[in-house]
C-alpha cells in the first residue's frame, strides 16, 4: 500500500531530510510487528542473513556485501579502515557536506575539488590527485543537488586513478534514477580491485527509522569492514523489515514511479513560473533564487504555511532550498506559497 496525504503530521509538512513519503509497504510493517516478539534476542547471523537476501534481490554475491546502521556507518567505517593522518580523500566543492568529516575524523586533509554548476567535474578532481590520495568520495546522484555524473564519466574518474586509490560512490538515491546513461557501479566494482559502492534502505525502501545500509566491494575490503563494525549491527525489527521489502517488488514499483511523476511535475511547474530548478535524479529537488535574501524570504514564507523544506546555507547552496519530494497535494501547495510569495528569480 502507498501512503496517502493523510499519513502526513497534522502539524505540517515536512519536506527537509530526504525520506520516503511513501513509507514501507505493508509486508515491511507486518514483518516489524512480528519481530517483537523476540527482542530480548539477538538477531541469528543477522549481517550475514540480510547479506544473502541482498544479493539475492541484487544478483550480487554476498561475500561482497557488508551491512551496517545507515550508511553513513559505512563510509565512516571506509575512512576509518584506509584513511591516515596526512592522507588525503577528495571530494566535490557542493558534494554531500557530510564526507569532509570522515577525513577529519581520521586525521587525513579533505581536499575540495571544484565542480560544475553543482555537478561532479572529473577533471578538476583528477588535478586534485597527489601522492597523498587514499580516497576519491562522491554520492552519486548527489546530494544536495541531485546531479549525476555518467557511467562514462564515472569509468573515466577510475581510470586515472591509482590501484591503491579508493574510489568510493555513494549510491544512496540510485533506485530513483531515469537518465539513461547513469551506470550502477556494479559491473566497475567487479571488474576493479578499488572501488566500493553504499546503498541504503533509508529512501526508496522507506526504512529511514530503522538505519540500515549496505557496501558493496572486493571481498578484502569487505573483510576489513566487518572486522571493525560493532558486533550485531542489524537490530531485529530492522533485519526483519529489510528482508521483508526487498521481496515486496510492487510496493518499490509504484514508489519509484510516483517519485518519477511527481519530480517531473513539480520541476516543470516551478520551471515555467520562473523559477531555477537543478535538474535531479533523487526523491528531492533543489531550487535557486537570484541571491540569498530570496531564498531566506521564501523558505520563510514556506514556513509560515507549515512546510519545513531545508534551507542550505554554505557557498552557492546559500541561494538554494531544497524540497524533499511529497505528495502531489503537498508539491502543489509549495508550489502556491511560491507562487505568490517572493519575487522569483530574475
Amino acid at each position: 500500500m502507498v501512503a496517502t496525504g493523510e499519513d502526513q503530521s497534522p502539524n505540517g509538512i515536512f519536506l527537509a531530510s530526504n525520506e520516503s513519503v511513501y513509507g514501507p509497504g505493508e509486508r515491511a510493517r507486518e514483518a516489524i510487528s512480528r519481530s517483537a516478539g523476540a527482542v530480548e534476542r539477538y538477531p541469528d547471523d543477522g549481517m550475514a542473513r540480510l547479506a544473502d537476501a541482498i544479493g539475492a534481490r541484487f544478483g550480487i554475491d554476498s561475500e561482497t556485501i557488508c551491512c551496517g546502521f545507515g550508511s553513513d556507518d559505512l563510509l565512516a567505517r571506509l575512512a576509518r579502515a584506509y584513511l591516515s593522518p596526512g592522507d588525503e580523500l577528495i571530494h566535490s566543492a557542493h558534494g554531500y557536506p557530510k564526507i569532509p568529516n570522515y577525513a577529519y575524523a581520521n586525521d587525513a586533509v579533505p581536499v575540495s575539488a571544484a565542480d560544475r554548476d553543482f555537478t561532479a567535474d572529473v577533471d578538476a578532481i583528477l588535478e586534485c590527485v597527489t601522492d597523498r590520495t587514499r580516497i576519491v568520495m562522491l554520492a552519486n546522484p548527489d546530494n544536495p543537488a541531485g546531479t549525476y555524473l555518467s557511467g562514462v564519466e564515472v569509468r573515466r574518474l577510475h581510470e586515472y586513478l591509482r590501484p591503491e586509490i579508493l574510489l568510493v560512490l555513494d549510491s544512496a538515491y540510485i533506485e530513483y534514477v531515469s537518465a539513461p546513461d547513469y551506470e550502477n557501479p556494479l559491473a566497475l566494482i567487479k571488474s576493479s580491485t578499488n572501488v566500493v559502492m553504499t546503498r541504503t534502505f533509508s529512501k526508496v525502501f522507506g526504512l529511514a527509522g530503522l538505519r540500515v545500509g549496505w557496501v558493496c566491494g572486493p571481498v578484502d575490503i569487505i573483510d576489513t569492514l566487518k572486522r571493525i563494525g560493532i558486533t550485531f549491527p542489524i537490530s531485529a525489527p530492522a533485519l526483519a523489515a529489510c528482508e521483508a521489502t526487498l521481496q515486496d517488488r510492487d510496493h518499490f514499483e509504484r514508489v519509484v514511479g510516483e517519485n518519477h511523476r511527481i519530480r517531473e511535475m513539480f520541476s516543470d511547474v516551478l520551471k515555467s513560473l520562473g523559477f531555477e530548478v537543478i535538474p535531479s535524479q533523487t526523491n528531492f529537488v533543489l531550487v535557486r533564487f537570484a541571491d540569498p535574501d530570496q531564498a531566506i524570504c521564501n523558505h520563510q514564507a514556506l514556513e509560515a504555511d507549515g512546510i519545513y523544506a531545508r534551507r542550505l546555507a554554505g557557498g552557492e547552496f546559500a541561494r538554494c532550498v531544497r524540497f524533499t519530494l511529497g505528495m502531489e497535494e503537498e508539491m502543489l501547495r509549495c508550489i502556491a506559497v511560491l507562487e505568490q510569495g517572493c519575487q522569483k528569480d530574475g
